[in-house]
């Protein structure tokens, strides 16, 4: 995501030049990587963990019951019956949350930064009578 600078026009009265300088603070409340620009916020990376490790795990189980399932179905070895199934079933719930939990965090950190800019305070809004 582009971040946008706003440039300031300071025109000091004992001097005819004119200064431009480059606010401090980008309009957009998300930084470069995605991340909130809170001061004391945690990083991207820690927010992100716990998802992530899901959708590995539940990526590891599902591999590994395909392979047991296969080895099961095809009588290559000794293979209990319901440990392919088993692995696979959960290894999909494993990644599924994973998924899901990804944008639902992003739409979360969204709606945070956005009640942040405006000082904590919510969207009001105005009724009027007629």
């Amino acid at each position: 995501m582009l971040s946008t600078a706003v440039t300031i026009s300071i025109m000091d009265p004992s001097s005819q030049e004119v200064e431009d300088t480059e606010a401090s603070t980008p309009l957009n409340p998300f930084q470069q990587d995605g991340c909130p620009s809170a001061v004391g916020a945690p990083s991207c990376w820690l927010l992100f963990f716990k998802p992530i490790a899901a959708i590995g795990v539940g990526t590891l189980l599902f591999g590994s019951g395909t392979t047991w399932s296969l080895l099961y179905f095809t009588q290559v070895g000794n293979v209990p019956y319901l440990l392919g199934p088993l692995l696979l079933s959960v290894g999909l719930m494993f990644l599924v949350t994973g998924l899901v939990w990804i944008p639902m965090l992003k739409q979360s950190l969204e709606h945070h930064a956005l009640t942040k800019v405006n000082h904590g305070k919510g969207l009001q809004v105005e009724h009027r009578h007629h």
